[in-house]
């Protein structure tokens, strides 16, 4: 049976180690970043946007009628998407 050895010259075993858990934490914060951009948007109800604009339930109505709110009809629910209302607020 055939044992492949590995010989590093130059680097101290704390060296190496350290080279290892860095590149780890690299794989793990670009995994991390992909699991990000994949979630599925969060909706809030009118409520929650109304509490998260700090303005009434009539001023949400008023902004979906002009169109500056665009709600999502669940079933017989209205909500609204947290990536819309961020463009919104970046615009």
């Amino acid at each position: 049976m055939k044992s492949n050895v590995v010989q590093l010259h130059n680097i101290s075993p704390e060296e190496f180690k350290n080279e290892i858990l860095l590149g780890v934490q690299e794989k793990l914060n670009q995994f991390q970043q992909n699991l990000e951009s994949k979630k599925s948007p969060t909706y809030l109800t009118r409520k929650e946007v109304a509490k998260l604009l700090g303005v009434s339930l009539v001023t949400i109505h008023e902004w979906c009628k002009k169109d500056i709110l665009k709600p999502k009809r669940i079933g017989t629910r209205v909500r609204f998407s947290t990536k819309d209302i961020q463009e919104i607020l970046e615009n």
